[in-house]
């Protein structure tokens, strides 16, 4: 799924629908939201997004006293959106993609602090819960830190505060961008200032059902607001992946063992080569050892929940007796093993250094771990003529290519003339020089 927000005021301009025209036609957008158009509903250019492969529908808010200042158009041929809620400050919309019902939220914040708490606290009545995908993206108008504005003005922290509380009320997470910092500037040569201004969120649910979402901030053309393109996408695991070895399997009391009985197998051959075979060996026999030691931990988790529940079931029933309160007691002991075993697992897997002890959800941990992953995952790359590439298939033959050349040997020229100037025989007086011992002097001077 791909959606474009742009505040660009004034959609009449040549300028404006020429830099449009050719972000629409080289993007292939499913949705686009455009801010402050500044025309009415009747003069809304259908034909011009018609001809580019939008549906002549589309969905706008309501003004008192003015004129739509939110546009969402859709390609053709994804579902008609269904709005649900729409103000003066945003428009939300229900979506099916994919057999799944997801929401979109599109944001125009208002430039006073006060009339903003009106759209913080909408959003926060719109929440959909935590299961149903959420994304907001837009124009906020207010900042979460102070390195997020530049120029004149001071940082206004009660702004900031505002925003951020709505942004935990609901959940949200920010989306990774790439691109420019500073998506609006006032493009003024004295007093100049710029702020990001413009950016997207989404909830856990949103980056559990694509697994990648990442923010394009493009060129700033036509407007003192820049593009920002969401693209959110499904990613497939790797083929090949690593060997990765789990702190927690050190607690196992059969892993020293496993580790001797591996190592203690004799190799032949150097020094370094028997390092590296062994070490080789017992990744091998480590992976299988792990498979027979630790099971499924969401697996265990819910086995475990299931029948604890099912005796507690049968004590409420039939009442309570020796029997099955040692068997409640086994059922007890095996899911919090398995609570354990499964927060220690994504606790390394989140790389979470600062936390000793988890929450018994995994809540945090999950959204670290979805967070590393849409950072450390390579969304494009520059190549050498300075041109932009995002397709994976693009990405994966120029990586294979560079490395392929920059691994290739390069002819060496031989230049055996420049030899001829180094003397074959060192003469009488310099044979001397190099076989005498240095004089106190001269080694005083030295010094």
């Amino acid at each position: 799924m791909k959606a474009l927000y742009w505040n660009i005021r004034g959609i009449k301009k040549a300028a404006a629908r020429l830099a449009l025209r050719n972000i629409l036609k080289e993007k292939r957008l499913d949705f686009l939201c455009i801010a402050e158009l500044m025309i009415p509903s009747d003069a809304f250019p259908m034909l011009f997004f018609n001809k580019l492969g939008f549906d002549p529908d589309f969905i706008h808010n309501k003004r008192v006293g003015g004129v739509s200042n939110l546009w969402l158009i859709w390609r053709r041929g994804v579902a008609k959106p269904v709005m649900l809620s729409s103000s003066e400050q945003k428009i939300s919309i229900s979506v099916q993609w994919a057999q799944e019902i997801f929401m979109l939220s599109v944001v125009h914040a208002k430039c006073l602090r006060a009339t903003r708490r009106e759209l913080w606290t909408d959003l926060v009545a719109t929440h959909p819960g935590s299961n149903i995908p959420w994304m907001i993206f837009g124009d906020f108008n207010a900042t979460l830190l102070s390195t997020e504005k530049r120029g004149l003005g001071i940082f206004n922290l009660g702004s900031a505060g505002d925003f951020g509380a709505m942004v935990d009320k609901c959940s949200l997470i920010q989306v990774p961008s790439q691109g420019r910092k500073f998506t609006w500037t006032n493009n003024r040569r004295r007093g100049h200032m710029s702020a990001v201004l413009d950016r997207s969120f989404c909830n856990d649910a949103w980056i559990s059902f694509f697994q990648e979402c990442h923010q394009f901030v493009l060129q700033r053309v036509a407007s003192n607001h820049a593009p920002i393109l969401v693209v959110s996408e499904g990613s497939e695991r790797p083929k090949n992946c690593p060997f990765l070895f789990q702190r927690f399997w050190t607690k196992h009391e059969g892993f020293l063992n496993a580790v001797k009985t591996s190592w203690e197998n004799d190799i032949f051959g150097s020094p370094m080569l028997v390092m590296a075979q062994k070490l080789k060996r017992l990744k091998a026999f480590l992976r299988s050892w792990a498979k027979g030691n630790f099971l499924n931990f969401n697996l265990e988790m819910m086995e475990a929940k299931k029948c604890v529940e099912e005796i507690q079931t049968e004590i409420d029933r039939d009442g309570i007796s020796d029997s099955i309160y040692a068997k409640e007691v086994d059922a007890k002991t095996r899911y919090l093993k398995a609570m354990q075993n499964y927060e220690k697992l994504w606790a390394e897997k989140s790389c979470s250094r600062w936390r000793d002890q988890g929450d018994r959800c995994s809540k945090l941990f999950h959204i670290s771990v979805k967070m590393r992953r849409m950072k450390n995952s390579i969304k494009s790359l520059k190549m050498n003529d300075g041109t932009l590439i995002s397709d994976k298939a693009q990405i994966e033959e120029y990586v294979m290519g560079y490395y392929e050349h920059f691994h290739k040997g390069v002819p060496l020229t031989n230049h055996m003339d420049l030899l001829q100037c180094i003397q074959n025989v060192l003469e009488e007086w310099d044979r001397g020089r190099l076989d005498g011992i240095p004089s106190d002097t001269e080694i005083k001077g030295a010094e």
